[in-house]
C-alpha cells in the first residue's frame, strides 16, 4: 500500500494533456497545409491552458491574478476509539478546507457487507467551515477492527488538475465483548480470603444479616444495642440486648478459557485448516470462541459487581493471565485483555494446553470454557474439583448444528464425536464439576446452584 503522502500532490488530468496537445496539433496543421484559421482556432484553447497551468507558474499567476492552488484536503475520519459489540458507532468523515472544487470520498464500509459507498460533495473553500459526512454502523464482532479507510480525490474548478486518487490512514476502534446478561453472583468459596464482599457467611461478625440476638456482655458495641427488645424487659433482672450479624465476605474467581479450537455451527468447516480471514467472521456466524468470550465478560461483570476478584486466564498461553482485581476498572481491564489478546485459531489447531498452569487463591471460583473435544481439559477441571475449588465448566459449542451437504459419512463422525464429549461431561459431573450450557438463564441457574456443591478437603 502507497504511503499516505506519495500522491497527495495536484497534477494534471487526461483533460489538460489533451488542452495542451489540441493546439499544438493544430499550429503544426497549420504550418503544414498553410491554413492561418486552424492557427487562430487552437489559440484560445492554448492561452487557456496556459491560463489553467498559471496556477503553478510564477510568471502566469502574475498575469493571471489567479492565486496559487493549495495544499490538497487530507480528509480524516473521526468516531470512538472503544466501543462495546452490538452497539451502534457513528463515524464522521471531515472534508477540510481547500482550493479544490469536488471531492469524492469512499465512506466507511459497512461491517457486515464489507462495502462502502461513495460519494462526492462540493469542497469547502479556505474562508468556509469544514464538512462532515456522518456515517452509522452496528458492531456486531469483537476485537480490534479497522472501520474505515477515507481514500478520497480531489478536483480542481477548471477539472484539469486533480489530487489523488488518495489511501487515507486508517480509523481503527476497540471493540469489547459485550456483557450478554448480568447474571446473578454464584457461591461463596469453601475459605472466603476477604471481609469486604456482599456474600453472606455463617461466620458471626460485622455484618448485615442477623444471627441473633443475645444479653449484652463486656466488649459489644453501644450501636449494637437493640432498644426495642431492651425496652421491653421490665424487672428485676432487665438487661441491655444486642443483635449479632454475620460477616460478609467476598469471593475469588477465575475464568479460564480454553481456546485451542474456534468452532462455528457449520461442521464443515471444523476440518478448516487455515486460520479464519476477518471477511468469513460475518458468514460463520457465532463461533466457540465468540461465546466463551462472551460468557467470561457476563461472569466478571456479574461476580464483580458484588465486590469479588475476578481474574482471567488462557489455558494455551498462562504467561498472560490477568491476576484477580475487583472495581470497574478491573472490568474494563478485563474486556480489553479479552478484545485484544484472545486469538482465533484455525479449527485444526493442535495446541496444547500449558503444562504449568499458575497457583490460584485457595478455594477460589474456577469458571472454564472449552468445547471438550479432549480429555486434557477434563482432567484439568476434575483436579481442580479434588483440589477443593467450586468448578463450573460451560460448554461453548454452538447449537444447533448441521451437517449442511457433507453427506452420511460426515453425519456418522459427528456422532461419535458428539458421544465422546457427552461422556467427558458425565465424567466430569461424576467429579462433582458442574457442567453448564453458555445460555445465559441456564448459566445463572448453574451458577446458583454451585453454592450446594458439596465441600472437598484438598488431601481428598
Amino acid at each position: 500500500m502507497r504511503p499516505y503522502s506519495v500522491r497527495h500532490v495536484w497534477r494534471p488530468t487526461p483533460a489538460f494533456s489533451r488542452a495542451v496537445a489540441l493546439p499544438v496539433i493544430l499550429t503544426a496543421a497549420a504550418l503544414i497545409l498553410g491554413r492561418v484559421e486552424l492557427f487562430l482556432l487552437g489559440l484560445p484553447l492554448a492561452l487557456a491552458a496556459a491560463l489553467a497551468h498559471g496556477r503553478h507558474t510564477s510568471f502566469a499567476r502574475e498575469f493571471s491574478h489567479e492565486p496559487a492552488l493549495g495544499d490538497p484536503p487530507r480528509v480524516t475520519i473521526t468516531g470512538p476509539r472503544q466501543a462495546d459489540s452490538g452497539s451502534h458507532v457513528r463515524l464522521a468523515t471531515t472534508v477540510p478546507p481547500s482550493d479544490g472544487q469536488l471531492v469524492t470520498v469512499l465512506l466507511p464500509a459497512d461491517v457486515q457487507d464489507g462495502h462502502g459507498d461513495r460519494v462526492a460533495i462540493l469542497a469547502p473553500s479556505r474562508s468556509a467551515e469544514r464538512r462532515q459526512i456522518v456515517t452509522a454502523m452496528e458492531i456486531t464482532t469483537w476485537g480490534t477492527h479497522e472501520l474505515g479507510r477515507p481514500h478520497h480525490l480531489t478536483a480542481g474548478a477548471d477539472a484539469l488538475w486533480v489530487a489523488g486518487p488518495v489511501e487515507g490512514e486508517p480509523f481503527t476502534t476497540q471493540v469489547l465483548p459485550a456483557v450478554t446478561g448480568r447474571l446473578p453472583s454464584g457461591p461463596l468459596p469453601p475459605r472466603p480470603a476477604g471481609m469486604v464482599g456482599s456474600h453472606r457467611t455463617r461466620r458471626p461478625g460485622d455484618g448485615t444479616e442477623l444471627h441473633e440476638i443475645t444479653p449484652f456482655v463486656p466488649g459489644d458495641r453501644l450501636r449494637r444495642v437493640d432498644w426495642r427488645v431492651t425496652a421491653r424487659q421490665s424487672g428485676p433482672y432487665e438487661t441491655l440486648y444486642t443483635r449479632r450479624t454475620l460477616v460478609d465476605a467476598d469471593a475469588d474467581v477465575m475464568c479460564c478459557m480454553d481456546n485451542r479450537f474456534d468452532l462455528p455451527a457449520d461442521v464443515e468447516r471444523w476440518s478448516v485448516t487455515t486460520e479464519v480471514s476477518p471477511e468469513t467472521i460475518h458468514e460463520m456466524g457465532r463461533t466457540s470462541i465468540d461465546i466463551a468470550v462472551d460468557t467470561v465478560s457476563s461472569v466478571a461483570a456479574a461476580y464483580l459487581a458484588h465486590g469479588d476478584r475476578v481474574g482471567m486466564l488462557d489455558l494455551a498461553m498462562p504467561a498472560g493471565m490477568v491476576r484477580p482485581g475487583s472495581g470497574s476498572r478491573h472490568l474494563i481491564r478485563l474486556r480489553n485483555h479479552l478484545a485484544h489478546n484472545t486469538r482465533r485459531p484455525s479449527s485444526g489447531d493442535v495446541t496444547r494446553l500449558a503444562y504449568r498452569i499458575p497457583a490460584f487463591p485457595p478455594g477460589a471460583i474456577i469458571v472454564v470454557t472449552s468445547v471438550f473435544l479432549d480429555d486434557s481439559v477434563t482432567d484439568l477441571a476434575a483436579g481442580w474439583r479434588r483440589a477443593g475449588h467450586p468448578v463450573l465448566a460451560v460448554d461453548v459449542l454452538p447449537t444447533p448444528l448441521h451437517v449442511g451437504t457433507a453427506g452420511r459419512p460426515m453425519a456418522l463422525a459427528l456422532r461419535v464425536v458428539l458421544a465422546e464429549r457427552e461422556e467427558r461431561l458425565a465424567t466430569l459431573t461424576g467429579h462433582g464439576v458442574a457442567v453448564s450450557p453458555a445460555d445465559p438463564a441456564q448459566l445463572a441457574l448453574n451458577l446458583a446452584r454451585l453454592a450446594r456443591a458439596p465441600r472437598r478437603s484438598r488431601h481428598r
